[in-house]
């Protein structure tokens, strides 16, 4: 019979780096031939960190660096779970650069808190650096520009799915004594308009349900490589889920203008966005202002069950029921957040003054609506940018194209889920915006390792670099 022999966890520690160094990980063999840290760390970052304490600091720059890329490599929701696993291996800690003693959480948080800016001058940087390498992967992904909006959950109690249900349990009670109440529509209500530890953290619509999250917009181009993350805060004060269309197309803009004020000197061919991105503005910027082709389908949630009103031939609407009434011109409409559009309004429609107020009538047989004000056309200023694409909508490669977007999408999902971002423990706006950047970070550092060492079958994988 064999004898099992106990081993101490000393005996075990011992082992674990007999066997790291009997086959040595590909990440640090790929690492040390192909990238030092330091390289893509900005000197401006350099100098912010040691000018801070006039002092030498007990851990370097590119240590605190290379450990915050490991966890992203590694999967590594939690910074207490990378020490455990560094303590345990000597060649990863000289792959960050650490001596036996090791930094503690709470210097990781500070470090994130505190260089918050450095950390996404130094993600812009890299954006710069690895354009070439996109276009010497794939020429034509590279030319493509692609933006969604998406959300990181924060660890707040509200989104815990008890907190919903408490108040959906008090909502039945009180449906049960008024039948006319919806238990569901009234918990929803009763939801708060933003997380009791994190005001920044506002009640969001996202994947089918609500929550408290980032809200963040995030640019990749066709390869799924990201160009640039945006973290914006629209204080929507109502919370339909009909909004998300809106929101996406009133962000398209200022995204982009930040990314290429960022990047001046990167040019692309070709914009794809989903149906929330469609609105004339968007089209006119793309077309007019940075020379780019829109891929984006028309949304048909836009779209009215009303019927469409013909146009003369100086572009004026006319009554959908008899196109020799022309429409009234009634001024030009202007919101924030939408194109300038000309309003029109039935010629059937009449204004009279009723007990001193006006009051408008409509003096029609055969309506088009069931407003006492009459059928109201907007027409965009510039309507033609959206309906007359460069590349029509029911066309081969217009379809193959979009096709392409959904890289987008699965950028993010490995930001959220491969560097374990959907799972963090993070409550305090800067560390998560920081997290975010560093992974996308890692995923920046992980393309150019794969492309010096001539592995860019798939520039997203960056399990290739621990495989």
């Amino acid at each position: 019979m064999k004898k099992y022999e106990q081993i101490s966890f000393a005996n075990f520690n011992q082992e674990f780096d007999e066997l790291l160094k009997s086959k040595q990980p590909t990440l640090i063999e790929l690492f040390s031939d192909f990238l030092e840290v330091d390289e893509i760390i900005p000197a401006s970052f350099y100098d912010a960190y040691y000018s801070s304490l006039g002092r030498n600091r007990d851990y370097s720059l590119s240590s605190m660096i290379s450990a915050l890329i490991l966890q992203k490599i590694l999967s590594l929701p939690h910074t207490k779970t990378l020490l455990n696993i560094l303590a345990l291996s000597k060649e990863l800690r000289d792959f960050c650069g650490f001596d036996d003693k090791l930094p503690d959480p709470a210097q990781f948080t500070r470090f994130k808190q505190n260089f918050l800016p450095h950390i996404e001058q130094m993600f812009h940087n890299l954006v710069d650096d690895t354009e070439a390498l996109c276009h010497d992967i794939n020429d034509d992904l590279a030319d493509i520009l692609i933006s969604d909006t998406t959300g990181f959950e924060a660890f707040v109690k509200e989104n815990n799915p008890k907190f919903y249900e408490t108040l959906l349990t008090s909502a039945k009670k009180y449906a049960k004594i008024e039948n006319s109440v919806n238990p569901h529509s009234l918990a929803a209500s009763k939801m708060p308009k933003m997380a009791s530890a994190n005001n920044e953290f506002k009640l969001s619509h996202l994947n089918g349900h609500f929550g408290y999250y980032l809200k963040t917009n995030v640019v990749t181009n066709g390869l799924g490589i990201v160009r640039h993350i945006d973290f914006y805060d629209l204080d929507l004060e109502t919370i339909s889920p009909e909004l998300k269309d809106e929101y996406d197309s009133k962000t398209l803009i200022p995204v982009l203008e930040n990314f290429f004020k960022k990047h001046p000197l990167l040019k692309y061919k070709y914009f794809l966005g989903d149906a929330g991105f469609d609105s004339y503005d968007n089209y006119r910027y793309l077309y007019c202002d940075k020379n780019m082709i829109p891929i984006i389908p028309l949304n048909q949630r836009r779209k009215s069950d009303l019927p469409s009103s013909g146009f003369t031939d100086d572009g004026t609407p006319t009554c959908p029921h008899d196109s020799s009434l022309k429409m009234n011109y009634d001024g030009v409409a202007r919101e924030k957040g939408r194109a300038d559009r000309v309003k029109f309004k039935c010629p059937k429609s009449k204004k009279k003054r009723v007990n001193g107020k006006q009051k408008s009538t409509l003096d029609c047989q055969n309506p088009c609506t069931s407003s006492s004000y009459g059928r109201v056309t907007y027409v965009p200023i510039h309507k033609n940018y959206r309906l007359n694409c460069a590349i029509p909508r029911d066309s081969e490669k217009w379809s193959n194209l979009y096709k392409v977007r959904t890289i987008c999408e699965r950028a993010i999902a490995q930001l959220k889920h491969s560097m374990s971002l959907r799972s963090s423990k993070l409550y305090n706006t800067k560390t998560l915006k920081a997290d975010i950047l560093l992974a996308a970070i890692t995923q920046l550092t992980a393309l150019t390792v794969l492309h010096r060492a001539n592995n860019t079958s798939a520039p997203m994988s960056i399990k290739n670099l621990v495989a």
